[in-house]
């Protein structure tokens, strides 16, 4: 009888380490599963994380890159604004004096300052004081004209003409003896902006009568036309003239009230 007692006992026993031991397994891989399953939820939300940061660095390199368009697109308009205020070049021309002078041709000279202005209409350059023989002047210049389509949409470099005073002389004085203005070859001061190309315009300047005789080569680069013009003036003691070159028009000489 003992026996089987001691034997009923150990296997109750054994039987309860089953238990235990079968219950602390469970537990442990309830423990592990459930690690488990937060780790993988964890590496889902860092996944998620990585492709949010991945879409955002995309999404800051799209607007980087439409930053630079927008600085760029501002430099031009800004370009465009300071050519759309100078789209004329301008210059004074008034008359400090007229009188007679026997020994010269025609009989009279004029005495004339020559004032190029900016767009705020403000002295650009310095003064130029000149002689003419006679009572009119013809200020002779080197034009560029270009294409309508550039002019209307304010192109930074193309949309206005762009001219070089050349010379300017009196009626009985031939063209060769007139008084320079403008270099030759250089920009012209209302177009030296910072921000424009000098290559384009001093190549159009350096080889101007090659270009007027070659469209084919300037077609391009937009150029509608290159040629001389020299419109002149009966110029009056005591009267001042403005000397005018619109954004798409031609060179005039107008009496200023």
């Amino acid at each position: 009888m003992p026996g089987r007692w001691n034997y009923g006992f150990r296997t109750a026993v054994y039987g309860g380490l089953v238990v235990l031991l079968g219950w602390g397994a469970w537990r442990v891989q309830s423990a592990l599963d459930e690690n488990e399953r937060q780790l993988q939820a964890a590496q889902v939300t860092i996944d998620g994380l990585h492709g949010e940061v991945a879409a955002r660095d995309a999404h800051i390199g799209e607007l980087d890159a439409q930053i630079v368009e927008l600085q760029a697109e501002v430099q031009r308009l800004q370009a465009a604004l300071r050519l759309l205020k100078v789209d004329h070049r301008l210059a004074r021309l008034t008359v400090l004096d007229q009188h007679e002078v026997p020994q010269a041709k025609g009989g009279v000279q004029t005495e004339v300052s020559f004032q190029e202005l900016g767009a705020d209409d403000e002295p650009l350059g310095p003064e130029q004081r000149f002689t003419l023989d006679g009572k009119v002047a013809y200020v002779d210049a080197l034009v560029i004209k270009f294409d309508d389509s550039f002019v209307e949409q304010g192109d930074a470099l193309r949309g206005t003409s762009l001219c070089l005073f050349r010379r300017l002389f009196g009626e009985y004085q031939f063209p060769s003896e007139g008084f320079p203005l403008d270099t030759a070859g250089q920009r012209p001061l209302p177009y030296a902006f910072d921000d424009a190309d000098p290559g384009f315009e001093s190549r159009l300047w350096a080889r101007f009568w090659d270009y007027a005789h070659d469209p084919e080569a300037v077609a391009g680069a937009g150029v509608r036309a290159m040629h001389g013009e020299a419109p002149y003036m009966e110029l009056r003691e005591g009267r001042s003239y403005l000397v005018e070159l619109r954004a798409s028009g031609g060179l005039t000489v107008t009496a200023e009230e």
